[in-house]
């Protein structure tokens, strides 16, 4: 995604930089904010039913999700891609709010890390006002992690070793699991 942005930036002076990372940042947060009020409004209404049980069992298999994901099973992920016109016929500065909204739900992109699915999960369990505090923690984290590519030379970024890869995800199955288990 940051890839796409790239040459809208590339070569540009720091502070069109800025501008499309806050930018970016003001779409990204839209989008997770739905994405945590509709996630929220669901688990109210389960839980107003009787039904909160249905939402502890979503819970349960996402966190399963994320350990097999340790063990190298590759976590559920949209196929879906921004379509490649957006980039020749939207607005440079729509561009990467249009950009950030879709990824800030956290569904219509590639999900490498099935804690992912946990938080999703969790999202059902807890008071929209709360659901709706971690969606901003999930988004200011995704604006940070653009910012940080968006500056990061191509070549750098490559180079991530299995190993590495490996690490992150057990240490997010497990806080994943932390989480859950408190």
């Amino acid at each position: 995604m940051a890839a796409c942005l790239r040459p809208a930036v590339s070569g540009a002076p720091r502070n069109a930089l800025r501008k499309v990372i806050a930018l970016h940042g003001v779409g990204l947060l839209a989008g997770a904010l739905v994405m945590g009020l509709v996630l929220a409004v669901i688990g109210s209404a389960l839980g107003s039913v009787g039904l909160r049980s249905v939402a502890t069992v979503v819970v349960g298999l996402s966190v399963v999700v994320a350990v097999l994901q340790v063990a190298g099973l590759r976590v559920p992920q949209s196929p879906w891609q921004v379509p490649d016109y957006w980039r020749r016929t939207l607005d440079p500065g729509v561009l990467p709010i249009a950009y950030g909204a879709i990824l800030g739900t956290g569904i219509f992109t590639a999900v490498v890390v099935g804690a992912f699915w946990v938080f999703v999960a969790l999202t059902l369990l807890f008071a929209p006002s709360i659901a709706l505090l971690g969606w901003i923690a999930y988004a200011m984290g995704r604006v940070v992690g653009f910012a940080v590519v968006l500056q990061t030379e191509p070549l750098e970024r490559i180079f991530i070793s299995a190993g590495q890869r490996r690490t992150l995800v057990l240490a997010t199955a497990m806080f994943a699991a932390i989480v859950v288990a408190l």
